[in-house]
């Protein structure tokens, strides 16, 4: 099961923490930490994207199973699943990879400003791929069309929204120059 999707930053500031299983507030804040500073002090050149060794705030939980924390760092990201034993490493790494091939479609070259100011697109990519901790698509065109018709689906709702506030706006001017049936006349 996966229990985490983290995305941080080189200065460990988070653009994205999503826990499938119930942590609180301030222990997810510190396993944050204590995941970057594992992270951060790896050699990407030597050493691989697996981290067996879980950080203390997990191993504090009470449960014996195996926490693994597979990464990988494209550009100022960490891509970071906390999951467990029975989890591959080598299926999280390819569902990382699909993940950001996701984002890429969408966000036609992603970087981190997009996954700032556009966290709506990163969330709906992420619900497309995981839910409750279980991966249920990892086909990327499949991924990328289920996301652009919920964008369509809300830039339609808007457009809606905004036709229906004109016409209410036009009402309510109307009305206060007393030239409500007139204009009740033109629809």
């Amino acid at each position: 099961m996966i229990h985490a999707v983290l995305i941080f930053n080189k200065k460990c500031q988070p653009r994205l923490i999503k826990f499938y299983t119930p942590v609180e507030v301030e222990k997810q804040t510190l396993l944050l930490q204590q995941v970057y500073e594992l992270i951060s002090q790896r050699n990407s050149q030597v050493q691989s994207s697996f981290l067996v060794t879980p950080p203390s705030l997990l191993m504090d939980s009470g449960d014996n199973e195996d926490i693994q924390i597979i990464y990988k760092n494209y550009a100022t990201l960490y891509f970071t699943f906390i999951v467990d034993e029975q989890e591959s490493e080598l299926a999280i790494l390819d569902l990382i990879q699909t993940f950001v091939e996701a984002l890429d479609k969408c966000f036609e070259e992603v970087n981190e400003l997009d996954l700032i100011f556009n966290w709506q697109t990163l969330e709906s990519v992420l619900e497309e791929i995981i839910q409750g901790g279980l991966v249920i698509e990892t086909n990327v065109r499949k991924i990328v069309s289920a996301v652009d018709e919920l964008n369509n689906a809300n830039e339609s709702e808007n457009s809606f929204t905004k036709l229906a506030g004109n016409r209410i706006s036009e009402a309510f001017q109307a009305f206060s120059y007393s030239n409500f049936s007139a204009w009740g006349s033109h629809q």
